[in-house]
């Protein structure tokens, strides 16, 4: 009996339904045959440096994990960073919404006329107001005491002036959604 060499095994071997052009380690040429088997180990030493790597950066996996552990935990944790992702842009959305929702009927905040803006969070709401500066001074004052009336707790209140705009910033403790319409229009009207 002949004898094979070991990586025919692995190897499918020529068939007869197989094209005539290719061949197989055990039948190639020994020059051919040892390039073919260099090749081999260079995409495996590859193939390992990218599992490798792949492993690093997920969090929790053991250091020597087997490629089907690396590859099923690559695929939850884009799972949970698809997530992640979806929860920031839902988050970013309603920032920007809140940032656009004006008291004066959604127009351009701060065109000419103090705009009231509310930004929400779970535990907390941000309302700012934006006026050029000719405005009489006592904005935050009055912006302050719109806020008492609704018995809103503030957290924290700034006044912030750039070029020819100030911005008062008031943060308060979270705020019913019922409550906050009248907060805005009580707002716009009292800077007006």
């Amino acid at each position: 009996m002949a004898e094979e060499h070991p990586l025919a095994l692995s190897l499918a071997a020529k068939t007869k339904g197989s094209p005539a052009g290719t061949t197989t380690v055990a039948s190639a040429p020994p020059e051919q045959r040892q390039a073919m088997v260099e090749t081999e180990r260079a995409r495996r030493r590859h193939m390992s440096r990218l599992y490798a790597e792949l492993g690093a950066l997920l969090p929790d996996l053991p250091p020597r994990a087997h490629r089907a552990r690396i590859l099923e935990e690559a695929i939850a944790y884009v799972g949970v960073l698809q997530g992640t992702v979806a929860k920031l842009e839902a988050h970013g959305a309603f920032a920007g919404a809140g940032r656009r929702t004006t008291a004066d009927g959604g127009g351009a905040a701060g065109a000419g006329t103090g705009a009231a803006e509310l930004l929400a969070a779970r535990k907390a709401s941000c309302f700012a107001a934006r006026l050029p500066a000719s405005r009489r001074p006592g904005a935050l004052t009055r912006v302050l005491e719109v806020l008492r009336r609704h018995g809103v707790h503030v957290l924290a209140a700034t006044v912030t002036s750039n070029g020819g705009e100030a911005t008062v910033t008031v943060t308060t403790a979270a705020v019913a959604p019922t409550v906050v319409e009248g907060i805005k229009a009580d707002i716009s009207s009292s800077i007006a």
